[in-house]
C-alpha cells in the first residue's frame, strides 16, 4: 500500500514539478528580453558613443576660443547682430515676478515659425496671412503696424503651415525667404502702408530645386554687398550669393540639397569664409567666388541639419537630432588647401530644430528635450534640466533667455556650475518654436498666434 500511495505521489508531483520548472524558464526568457531590449534602447539612445582624435582634442584645450563679436543693441538678422544668439548690449537682466516682465504690447499674427528681426526702431516678421505670405513692419516699442508687404504663397504642412525663416535688416532694406523660396528685397521706408518690392527671387524655380520636407527654412545672410543663400539645386545651384542692391546672381556652387539651417560668416584658419549646414553637411567656401574651401560630411535622417553652426576660432560646432548628435570640427591648412577634421563627435548635443549657443567655452542648448550645458572643449556634460521640451534660447547678461515649446519662459544663470532657475512664466499658450529676439533692452516672443514685447529693463 505504502508503494502505491508513494507512486501516486509521484505521480501527481510529476506535472505539477515540470510546469514549475517551465514557468521558471519562461520567466528567465522574458527577463532577459527585458534586459536585451533596455540594454539595446541605452545603448541606441543614452550611451555617450564617443569618436575622439586624442591629439586634435588635446590641442583644443589650449585655443583662444573668443569671438570678435560687433556691438549693438539691435537684433537685425536671424540669431542677433553676429548671428550667435548673444545679445552684445549692456543688459542688465533681472528676475521679473510671477506675473512676468512687463508687457509694452501684443499683436495678433498668423502662422510660421520665423522669428523678428529688429533694426532702428522696426521690428520686421514673416508670416503666413490667409493665402498669402506677408512681411510685416511694426514700430518696435509700440507695436503699431506701419507696413505690410503680401504675396500669394499658401505653405500647407502637417508639422506647421506658413514661412519658417527670420527677416535679415541692411541698413534701408530687409531680406525675406518663404516657405516655397520666394525671396524678396523690400524697402524698410516704404511710400506707401503696403510697402514696397525692390526686386524678387523665386530660388526654386530659378535653381532647380525641389522643396524641402519642411519647407524653404534658411534665413538669408547679407554680408560683402551680397546676400548668401541656399536654393539646395543641382548641378553646381546648391549654394548661392546675389547683389543685395540689385539681386543680381553673383555666384552659385555645389550640388547639394540645402539643409535648414542657416549660413555664417567667418574667418577661420585666417581666410573669410561662409559656412553653409546643407543636407550633406557642412561646407566653407570663399564670400566673393564660392569657391569651396572644404567640406565636412554629415548626414541625418530626412536631411535634418537644421542648426546654425557655431564658429569658435578655427573650429565648428554641430548638432543635429533624430539621434544623431554633434561634433567639433577642426579647419586646417594643409599646403595651399584648408581641410576639416573631427576634433570629438558624441550624441551628448542633439538640436532638433532649434540652435545651441556658446558662452564662455561652454553649450547651451536643447538636447532633444533636455536643456543641457555642454564643454565646447571637451564635448563632456556639465548638466541637464527638463522643463522646457524642444525649446530655444539666447544670451544676455550672463543668463539664458529660454522659451519652451509649451511657451514657458525662463531666465537662468548661464553657467557650468549647475542649472539655476531666477524666473519663469507662462508667455503663452500652444507651440512656440521660435527663439526670441532681444533689442535695446526689449524681448520679442513668437508665439502660434501672436508677437508679444516685453521690457526687461531695469527700472
Amino acid at each position: 500500500m505504502g508503494v502505491s500511495i508513494d507512486r501516486q505521489e509521484s505521480s501527481a508531483t510529476g506535472p505539477a514539478r515540470r510546469g514549475w520548472a517551465q514557468g521558471i524558464q519562461l520567466a528567465v526568457i522574458m527577463v532577459l528580453g527585458v534586459v536585451f531590449v533596455a540594454l539595446t534602447l541605452y545603448h541606441l539612445v543614452f550611451k555617450d558613443e564617443s569618436l575622439i582624435d586624442a591629439q586634435r582634442l588635446s590641442a583644443l584645450r589650449d585655443q583662444d576660443l573668443a569671438s570678435k563679436r560687433q556691438a549693438s543693441a539691435d537684433w537685425p538678422q536671424w540669431r542677433g547682430p553676429n548671428r550667435d544668439g548673444v545679445s552684445t548690449a549692456k543688459e542688465k537682466l533681472t528676475a521679473w515676478p510671477e506675473s512676468g516682465p512687463p508687457r509694452l504690447w501684443e499683436q495678433p499674427v498668423g502662422k510660421g515659425y520665423g522669428t523678428l528681426a529688429v533694426a532702428a526702431g522696426r521690428a520686421y516678421l514673416l508670416m503666413q496671412d490667409g493665402p498669402n505670405e506677408s512681411v510685416v513692419c511694426w514700430d518696435a516699442r509700440t507695436g503699431t503696424e506701419l507696413w505690410r508687404f503680401s504675396y500669394l504663397a499658401d505653405y500647407r504642412n502637417a508639422y506647421g503651415d506658413g514661412p519658417r525663416a527670420t527677416p535679415s535688416v541692411d541698413g534701408d532694406r530687409v531680406y525675406t525667404v518663404g516657405a516655397t523660396g520666394v525671396m524678396l528685397c523690400l524697402k524698410t521706408h516704404p511710400k506707401t502702408p503696403q510697402g514696397e518690392q525692390v526686386w524678387r527671387h523665386d530660388l526654386l524655380a530659378e535653381f532647380g530645386a525641389a522643396n524641402l520636407t519642411w519647407g524653404v527654412s534658411f534665413s538669408p545672410l547679407v554680408a560683402n554687398g551680397l546676400v548668401y543663400i541656399n536654393p539646395g539645386g543641382r548641378g553646381g545651384n546648391s549654394m548661392a550669393a546675389v547683389d543685395k542692391l540689385t539681386g543680381k546672381l553673383r555666384w552659385s556652387a555645389g550640388d547639394d540639397q540645402a539643409g535648414y539651417s542657416s549660413p555664417v560668416l567667418a574667418t577661420i584658419a585666417g581666410r573669410p569664409q561662409v559656412v553653409f549646414f546643407t543636407a550633406a553637411g557642412l561646407v566653407g567656401v570663399t564670400p566673393d567666388t564660392g569657391a569651396i574651401l572644404w567640406r565636412f560630411p554629415w548626414e541625418t535622417s530626412y536631411g535634418a541639419n537644421v542648426a546654425t553652426p557655431i564658429i569658435a576660432g578655427d573650429y565648428v560646432f554641430i548638432s543635429s537630432g533624430y539621434n544623431r548628435g554633434c561634433a567639433v570640427v577642426h579647419i586646417e591648412v594643409s599646403g595651399d588647401e584648408l581641410v576639416a577634421r573631427r576634433v570629438y563627435e558624441n550624441k551628448n548635443m542633439r538640436n532638433h530644430f532649434s540652435s545651441s549657443v556658446l558662452y564662455k567655452d561652454h553649450v547651451y542648448g536643447c538636447n532633444e528635450a533636455l536643456l543641457t550645458c555642454l564643454e565646447f572643449r571637451t564635448g563632456i556634460v556639465k548638466w541637464k534640466q527638463r522643463g522646457f521640451e524642444k525649446g530655444s534660447l539666447l544670451i544676455a547678461d550672463g543668463r539664458l533667455v529660454i522659451l519652451g515649446e509649451d511657451g514657458k519662459l525662463g531666465l537662468a544663470a548661464a553657467t557650468p556650475a549647475g542649472y539655476h532657475l531666477q524666473a519663469t512664466f507662462q508667455v503663452a499658450d500652444g507651440r512656440c518654436w521660435s527663439v526670441p529676439a532681444l533689442a535695446n533692452g526689449l524681448l520679442y516672443v513668437r508665439a502660434e498666434s501672436k508677437v508679444l514685447c516685453f521690457d526687461l529693463r531695469i527700472k
